[in-house]
């Protein structure tokens, strides 16, 4: 029972750990920011950061208020400062700052957006492409399965870094048009699907021929209904701990396709990036590696975690002792 009872444990630590890199994420541009929380102009009291983040500010405005509070960390990411080049860590900057004088606090937080926009969307993207291949292959077998199961055997001799590469470097018009994370979490998504569909291919196999389904289809329902409403309910256990360790993974892919340069371009902070950015510090300013590498791991560790969780909270075997 060990085992059962460190489940939850890992699950709920793995939820606590993105519920606060995700709120982090969703609330970076209140968090770092060079607009003020509050600020005093001739018509009153007004929340700048606030009205950009809504879309609300006006041209013009800053220079007619006066600030009375800042954001937590008062810094634009992208907004450069020569004469704060490689700062340590201080009361001004809270994670020091890198050779173009650079905010990493704020970059960091920020890159935050893009490294875990990128996870979700690449991991939404996999199971779209995923579920319906192995319901199918797993269903009518046959030549569909065969099919199937080739394309996953030629897509598993190669490494996800390398199809991914390949792939942007050849990129249609029609993905190479689109804004760096969409284009990013597509192609991860195209590489990531192949876990997806040979767990879904294989549950849906032994499942196949089961009493339940064999009920279903004696009482006349067809092969939609039975797919829908009695095999995949049964076989989405494997699929969503799969799924779990595809955001980990995409966030991972994310982070070295940036660090390799062909990730999301300059001057947008991602953490691959901020690692690439300290190669060349490295040595004088360790602070440009230790927090980006930080977030990234703890990112990594959430989703991990809960991929663990749900794996072991889903597994007969695990609830009953085996």
């Amino acid at each position: 029972m060990a085992s059962a009872s460190r489940a939850p444990r890992n699950l709920r630590g793995g939820l606590v750990l993105l519920a606060l890199l995700g709120s982090v994420a969703l609330l970076a541009p209140l968090l770092a920011t060079d607009a003020p929380w509050l600020a005093r102009s001739p018509e009153g009291l007004h929340a700048p950061a606030l009205s950009r983040y809504l879309g609300l500010a006006r041209a013009g405005d800053a220079g007619q208020q006066r600030p009375l509070l800042a954001a937590p960390v008062p810094h634009h990411p992208q907004r450069t400062n020569l004469d704060a080049v490689l700062r340590a860590p201080s009361f001004a900057h809270w994670m020091g700052t890198d050779a173009l004088g650079r905010d990493i606090a704020a970059r960091v937080i920020h890159g935050a957006r893009v490294s875990l926009g990128v996870g979700l969307l690449a991991a939404l993207f996999a199971l779209l492409v995923g579920l319906p291949l192995g319901a199918v292959a797993g269903y009518w077998g046959g030549w569909t399965d065969a099919a199937v199961s080739r394309a996953i055997e030629t897509l598993l001799c190669f490494p996800t870094l390398l199809l991914a590469l390949a792939i942007l470097t050849g990129a249609p018009p029609g993905l190479a048009g689109l804004s760096d994370v969409p284009r990013i979490a597509i192609v991860l998504g195209l590489t990531g699907w192949i876990p997806v569909a040979r767990y879904l291919r294989g549950e849906f196999l032994r499942l196949n021929g089961s009493e339940m389904v064999l009920a279903a289809r004696a009482l006349g329902s067809g092969n939609l209904r039975v797919i829908v409403r009695h095999i995949l309910p049964a076989a989405l256990a494997p699929v969503l701990v799969t799924a779990a360790f595809a955001v980990a993974g995409a966030i991972a892919v994310e982070a070295s396709l940036s660090f390799l340069g062909l990730g999301v371009r300059p001057p947008v902070a991602t953490w691959g990036g901020l690692l690439a950015d300290a190669r060349e510090q490295v040595d004088r300013a360790w602070w440009l590696a230790l927090f980006p590498g930080a977030a990234l791991f703890l990112a990594l560790l959430g989703c991990n975690l809960i991929g663990e969780g749900l794996r072991d909270l889903l597994d007969p075997r695990s609830r009953s002792g085996a």
